[in-house]
């Protein structure tokens, strides 16, 4: 299997099951964060855009395709959303889910477009220690660990429901 390829399988695999994981939050549940936790479903899958866009699509394309202050809410800097104004208006799951989409739909043009040469393991460094390739990898990886995060606070969210009824 080519690098191409398997960057492509990897970015389908990971963005399904992290888009699968927002789509099974009851619409209620989506901005909930338990005691002890920091952040919500939203702030999970927002963060996984910010993730992608940050380590593969602005390195390969020069510049972001995110919104201006999306870092501030979703970035690895942000502040936790329990440290933030209660008032803040969250992006809602239909802008959340249509963004998650067309960020791998453009993630899957540019991997089809960018040369082999520029996604190789032995490219050189884009940032620090960081290829394209290993940004990109590790931007996945990373998505990947945030959706153990919205698994959780799907079951903890669940837990809680179950046991207010008792």
């Amino acid at each position: 299997m080519s690098t191409h390829a398997a960057l492509l399988e990897l970015a389908r695999q990971v963005r399904s099951d992290t888009l699968r994981l927002l789509g099974a939050a009851p619409k209620d549940w989506l901005l909930f964060a338990p005691p002890g936790t920091s952040n919500h479903v939203i702030w999970h899958a927002g963060h996984a855009l910010w993730l992608q866009d940050v380590l593969f699509i602005e390195p390969a394309t020069g510049a972001s395709e995110l919104p201006a202050g999306w870092a501030e809410s979703f970035g690895m800097d942000c502040r936790p959303v329990k440290e933030t104004d209660a008032r803040r208006l969250w992006p809602t799951f239909s802008e959340i889910d249509q963004r998650l989409k067309a960020q791998l739909v453009r993630m899957i043009q540019l991997v089809d477009e960018l040369p082999t040469a520029i996604l190789a393991a032995d490219a050189p460094p884009i940032r620090g220690s960081r290829n394209l390739l290993s940004a990109a990898i590790h931007a996945w990886h990373d998505e990947a660990k945030h959706q153990g995060e919205m698994y959780l606070l799907l079951k903890q969210r669940k837990a809680a429901k179950i046991g207010s009824k008792t």
